[in-house]
């Protein structure tokens, strides 16, 4: 978890540590996980403030302190209706204001606000990323888009004993398909089961019927 998340958060991976551990091994949460609704909401409305600012002080000026919690309540219709791939690529609409929950690569730098909206994309790493809040269960590793979990990891070390198949056996038996995060296509877009050698992947967990397909690219040739 470590080697993977210094990565992910050095200059070059470009990920903010959202939950993690100091040098000391102390476990800090930088950003507020709201359990129940399985998303970093601040994340998602300091993205919105940041990159299209005028909408959303209309947002704010029609629902007042409200607007964060109508945010995610239109938000989740509009995953439950058409699918989180949908709305990430799309955005979505509330009394007729057009809100977008990230920015995809421009094809060309020469538009400046394309490429600064781009750029403003929070990508979050957490480790121990807990799921339900009436159990103690976490997901070793989430990735996250503008406060919106797209990518689960459990990661397993050779070391300690078990690997990649220890991981998919964690997927298939401890994380429930009729979870509310596990929904296909409403959190998690992509499963991984990662070791020292080896990466499996699946798009939709089916309990004992999930199928994992080999994920691996090799390492230098």
């Amino acid at each position: 978890e470590r080697d993977i998340e210094s990565f992910l958060i050095s200059e070059k991976g470009g990920y903010e540590q959202f939950v993690g551990q100091d040098e000391n091994g102390k476990w800090i949460h930088n950003r507020s996980h709201d359990i129940d609704k399985c998303i970093y909401l601040d994340v998602l409305v300091e993205f919105i403030q940041k990159t299209q600012p005028k909408a959303w002080e209309r947002y704010v000026k029609y629902y007042g302190a409200n607007a964060p919690e109508k945010l995610y309540r239109r938000l989740e219709d509009s995953i439950t209706n058409h699918g989180l791939i949908h709305v990430l690529r799309n955005g979505i609409e509330d009394m007729g204001i057009k809100l977008r929950l990230c920015y995809f690569k421009p094809e060309s730098d020469l538009n400046e606000t394309l490429v600064n909206n781009y750029k403003s994309n929070i990508l979050g790493c957490t480790r121990q990323f807990k799921y339900a809040p009436d159990k103690e269960n976490s997901i070793d590793m989430v990735l996250s888009i503008n406060g919106i979990p797209v990518v689960a990891l459990e990661l397993k070390n050779q070391l300690t004993g078990q690997d990649y198949h220890n991981a998919i056996s964690q997927f298939k038996n401890r994380r429930s398909s009729k979870e509310f995060c596990f929904r296909l296509n409403h959190r998690f877009l992509v499963y991984f089961a990662v070791d020292l050698y080896e990466v499996w992947m699946t798009t939709q967990l089916k309990d004992d019927a999930t199928y994992f397909m080999p994920f691996n690219q090799g390492s230098d040739g």
